[in-house]
């Protein structure tokens, strides 16, 4: 099934937001990544660029959260945080140091975009709660596995930058490491 005008305006958002960021993502841009045309942008947002971000911000951390509960689901903690570190290293080599978090790229981009960044922070809170789960499942007490989430998060996200900015994911493994080895000491796996 083909997608229709709105979900394409949505997936180039996210697409575009990941490279560019929102004060770098404009309408003509838009327009021209999903092939669809101007009237598709005030049919299906009619508050323009702005709704259409936010849109695109929710549905990209959805997406993550998905895909983070999948990880984690039947698997221990630290060997999810491999594997998601793994999926982060493919995306931004694989993009050529392009692409980094479009709900990072959301968040940065209050001035243009409030309500995405309002929903780039659900979306990190839903990575946190998941993460939390996870990590007391595995046996670590409610203080630790909420600090352990957001330690895990924002080391995670800050290391996607630091891979863009040194065109290397050798940070990505750097942090990976010692994030796997805080999370097997306070986990017992």
């Amino acid at each position: 099934m083909t997608a229709g005008p709105r979900e394409r305006l949505v997936m180039s958002a996210i697409e575009l937001v990941r490279r560019k960021g929102v004060a770098g993502t404009g309408l003509t841009e838009l327009l021209e990544h999903s092939g669809a045309a101007r009237r598709s942008i005030y049919q299906h947002f009619p508050h323009g660029k702005a709704e259409l971000i936010e849109v695109s911000t929710r549905t990209a951390g959805e997406f993550m959260t998905a895909r983070l509960a999948a990880l984690v689901d039947g698997r221990p903690t630290a060997d999810a945080m491999r594997a998601f570190v793994e999926q982060w290293k493919g995306v931004i080599a694989g993009s050529g140091y392009e692409s980094g978090c479009p709900v990072v790229g959301a968040a940065l981009g209050r001035s243009e975009a409030p309500g995405a960044a309002d929903e780039a922070g659900t979306a990190i809170a839903d990575w946190e709660r998941v993460l939390t789960a996870s990590l007391r499942r595995d046996g670590a007490d409610d203080a630790i596995a909420e600090s352990l989430a957001t330690l895990a998060i924002s080391s995670i996200e800050g290391a996607v930058m630091l891979s863009l900015a040194g065109q290397s994911t050798d940070p990505l493994d750097r942090v990976s490491g010692h994030l796997v080895e805080l999370i097997e000491r306070h986990t017992g796996t």
